[in-house]
């Protein structure tokens, strides 16, 4: 089994959402990178071919794929105005695969905001292509991580992990599926987690691993690669530990205990799963983890709580940190009174008590966008579904076309000491919108107020291919905060 280190509490400063926080130094004399919080959208793409056959023009081999971000500039601007979005352009290295050196292909791109004793951190995690075999082509995939510190200079990558077998081709969309999905828990002693793709203990399947990822907390010199931990396989559990397994420390010969036996639920090939992890303030005891997954039509929920210790052999050996409780896989649409239809697509975003679930469901050939929040409180209670596009007067009966949806929690434009969830939903590359979920509800413009802020239209944020051979598509979508910007380089020694 993969043994995580044991969890210790990380950081002394608490991540307040500041609007420009002061130049300083670092210990070591090197200038601290200004920092302007705000609310960035990172937009993978994936860019095709055309090809002609029989009369039709449709997609052919994929060309390239890359990340694309845009930054909230202005936090006075209204919902008219973008909400202050600047243009989407191609985001600074690191970038992909160092190994790769002919292409900077990007499948997932997530990043999380944190801090440390040296200063602010960013966490950049990335899948990309990787080496199939010790000397085939490059159309494997695998993930890395990066660290940015306070000074603005990256870390070197950390090894690199895969959820393939190393023999195996895969698809861009297969290996965007194992990319870590951060997520960030903590005030005063912060802690990054991701769900991400790995194979099983026993190497026999792809599945999801619960990781942590620590940054360098070097004062100065150049930042050393992030430490991944890989605590807990989220969908097998202990049920397929491998007692003694080889290598430099060879493994215990009993599973953990508390033994974890979680039912077998589809692998991330067959049910992309989406993770979001509670935790209020400092209070471990609160930590949760939610787990959304989409098959066939049906959207699943489970959740990891009960988070402590747990020993190898039997109880007698090393001691780590984990979930030790995971419930079963249960029906949401169900536990929400039903009658949504064909569920297509899902996010799902944690504030300290709550998880927020947006999902798109189909029914008589209309999409709509639904938004439930499940409570940590009384056992965990959903609040009903709110159709959002009727809600707020857009589309009172759905809209024809399918369309996907992303959501993160960013910096409240009047007030950046707190947060709020916002929401992005996108089809293809032109029809790329932006909402605001707030509380209380609040007047937006004549005759209309409410929790959820019109849609803003940012498809013309992006740039058009000038080659009309060449077809781009939106992907993925992640939302979330910097410190600063994504084009930070190094100040002068």
């Amino acid at each position: 089994m993969k043994q995580p280190a044991a969890m210790v509490a990380k950081g002394l400063s608490a991540l307040a959402l500041v609007l420009l926080a002061a130049c300083g130094s670092t210990p070591g004399g090197r200038a601290i990178v200004p920092e302007a919080p705000m609310c960035a959208i990172h937009a993978v793409s994936f860019t095709f071919n055309l090809v002609s056959s029989g009369g039709t023009v449709s997609p052919g081999a994929l060309s390239t794929s890359g990340v694309l971000v845009s930054e909230r500039t202005d936090p006075n601007a209204t919902f008219a105005s973008n909400h202050g979005f600047a243009r989407f352009r191609g985001i600074a290295p690191p970038r992909g695969n160092p190994a790769v050196g002919f292409t900077p292909d990007v499948y997932g791109f997530s990043e999380a905001w944190s801090r440390n004793t040296s200063g602010s951190v960013v966490y950049r995690a990335q899948a990309h292509p990787a080496r199939r075999g010790t000397t085939g082509p490059f159309n494997a995939s695998a993930w890395t991580f990066n660290t940015q510190d306070a000074a603005g200079r990256w870390s070197p990558p950390s090894r690199v992990f895969s959820a393939q077998r190393g023999t195996e081709q895969d698809s861009p969309a297969d290996g965007a599926l194992t990319s870590p999905q951060l997520m960030k828990v903590g005030i005063a002693s912060p802690q990054v987690f991701g769900c991400a793709g790995e194979r099983t203990d026993d190497g026999a399947l792809r599945t999801m691993w619960l990781i942590e990822a620590t940054a360098s907390n070097a004062a100065s010199g150049t930042p050393g690669s992030p430490s991944i931990d890989f605590i807990q396989d989220l969908f097998w559990g202990d049920d397929r530990f491998v007692p003694n397994a080889p290598g430099p420390l060879r493994g215990p010969a009993q599973p953990p205990s508390p033994r974890l036996t979680t039912e077998p639920f589809p692998i991330v090939r067959e049910a992309p799963v989406t993770c979001a992890m509670t935790q209020f303030e400092d209070d471990v005891s609160t930590r949760e983890l939610h787990m959304v997954a989409l098959r066939n039509g049906t959207l699943y929920h489970s959740m990891a709580n009960n988070f402590g210790t747990a020993r190898f052999d039997g109880g007698a050996g090393s001691a780590f940190n984990r979930f030790r409780t995971v419930s079963p896989w249960a029906d949401v649409g169900q536990a929400l009174g039903g009658g949504f239809g064909n569920i297509t697509a899902v996010t799902v975003v944690a504030q300290p008590r709550a998880v927020h679930v947006l999902f798109v469901a189909e029914s008589g050939g209309r999409h709509r966008l639904w938004h439930a929040v499940r409570f940590s409180g009384g056992g965990g209670s959903w609040r009903p579904a709110a159709d959002v596009l009727a809600t707020m007067m857009a589309w009172p009966q759905g809209r024809s076309a399918p369309f996907k949806v992303a959501a993160g929690l960013c910096p409240i434009p009047e007030d950046p000491w707190r947060s709020e969830v916002v929401y992005m939903t996108w089809s293809g590359e032109d029809d790329l919108k932006f909402g605001r979920i707030v509380s209380p509800a609040r007047p937006w413009n004549p005759g209309y107020q409410g929790v959820y802020s019109p849609l803003s239209d940012l498809s013309h944020l992006l740039s058009r291919a000038a080659d009309a051979s060449r077809q781009t598509t939106i992907h993925s979508v992640s939302i979330g905060t910097r410190p600063f910007r994504d084009d930070a380089r190094p100040p002068s020694p």
